[in-house]
């Protein structure tokens, strides 16, 4: 399977040569044939009944979330839309549903999606249904488990690695090597923290998704797999530098993803494709063996942080990893725990600043209603209640025009 190719309409013809891979003949330079045999040996492993016989153009098809349901049993659509990572985890941890099955269903999908958004950089989807195997083999002996992400799923941006694993992140230069380094010993040995930590809270890994070379970008593009398009609208980006996570789990390839982000890597995916993202601050994930073009960059540090459809979901990863206690691992973590207290003292804040349809009501029927009204918010901003957001206009050293 090779990547779509483009459109006669004009709106394709101009960003051919941008957007699109040729095949690469006699004449192309070595870079771009290298890049040609990675990207092939990537689709190679899309098991043959899930590749498409044809894959329309951009014009001809802009929604890919609702094209690739026909190619989807009704069990796999339900899977993979009708539960979040937290309804799959419940089910899953309770053998009330099986991993390989839940596993299966997003691989497929994911397959189907990369096939329209160039999404995935890396894919294992054997290697995941073994160890869903290997969770459903728990299951029968025990019968239950209480691993905070058990058997669930989990993509990953592909500066994690995974051992068995390649790790580009788009680089042709990155193809074969560690980090750009050749005979290092780590190729494909090497495990990132996060993994380690994933997979010890339960977590089945499948696929790397894709990333703009160099990271800081706003949009995904490299010279292995192309440009990522967004699944809802594939005339528009999904956005970047997660933006294959962003594509994935926003067609519900995945139910739960990590990227990274600096100044909106993780946060402009999420918005561009309808999820919810968290960009955690710097110490409070483990970073340590992550894949970076910026090594030595200390002014602003990068962060790993989850993507999902649910804010919920998101809850459910923070939970999972400082459940591993990371900061014995990665001395860059600080030693901070998730506290309950502190999530339900500010759910209590929101909940006390939200006014009643009574007191909204009133407090447009007299002025004296008024003047209760600000009475009762002086006392909950007394007892803390109330919440408050400070805006900066600008960076004193840039101001936005």
């Amino acid at each position: 399977m090779t990547s779509p190719s483009p459109s006669s309409s004009s709106s394709d013809k101009d960003t051919t040569t941008l957007f699109y891979h040729h095949a690469a003949g006699d004449g192309d330079a070595e870079w771009e044939k290298q890049a040609q045999r990675k990207r092939e040996s990537v689709n190679a492993l899309i098991p043959p009944e899930w590749r498409l016989s044809h894959i329309p153009s951009r014009d001809e098809q802009r929604d890919a979330t609702s094209y690739i349901r026909q190619f989807l049993t009704q069990r796999e659509i339900d899977i993979t839309e009708g539960m979040d990572a937290y309804d799959l985890v419940s089910l899953l941890q309770g053998g009330k549903i099986s991993s390989v099955e839940v596993t299966k269903a997003f691989c497929h999908r994911a397959a189907l999606g990369h096939q329209l958004t160039n999404c995935l950089l890396e894919i294992f989807f054997e290697d995941a249904l073994k160890h869903a195997q290997e969770h459903d083999d728990y299951i029968a002996k025990y019968g239950k488990s209480t691993l905070p992400l058990f058997g669930l799923p989990v993509s990953l941006k592909d500066q994690c690695h995974v051992p068995g694993v390649e790790t580009t992140m788009g680089y042709v230069g990155w193809i074969g090597t560690f980090e750009g380094k050749h005979g290092t010993g780590k190729e494909k040995k090497f495990s990132s923290e996060i993994v380690r930590e994933l997979r010890q809270a339960g977590a089945v890994l499948f696929c790397k998704t894709s990333v703009p070379q160099t990271l800081m970008a706003a949009e995904s593009f490299n010279n292995i797999m192309g440009y990522v398009w967004n699944p809802k609208n594939r005339l528009l980006s999904a956005g970047g530098s997660s933006g294959g996570e962003g594509a994935l789990i926003g067609m519900r390839g995945s139910p739960l993803g990590f990227g990274s982000d600096i100044g909106g890597s993780i946060r402009i995916p999420a918005a561009f494709n309808g999820l919810y993202g968290l960009r955690p601050s710097h110490g409070r994930f483990p970073y340590q063996g992550m894949a970076n073009s910026m090594d030595g960059q200390n002014t602003v540090h990068s962060v790993i942080g989850p993507i999902a459809p649910s804010a919920r979901g998101l809850k459910l990863a923070a939970k999972a990893i400082l459940q591993q206690e990371p900061w014995y691992h990665d001395p860059n973590v600080v030693q901070l725990p998730w506290r309950d207290e502190i999530e339900k003292s500010v759910l209590d804040i929101i909940a006390s600043a939200t006014p009643s349809s009574s007191s909204s009501s009133s407090s447009s029927s007299s002025p004296s209603s008024s003047e209760n009204n600000s009475k009762n918010n002086n006392n909950n901003n007394k007892e803390g209640g109330g919440l408050c957001f400070g805006i900066i206009r600008d960076s004193r050293v840039v101001t936005p025009q």
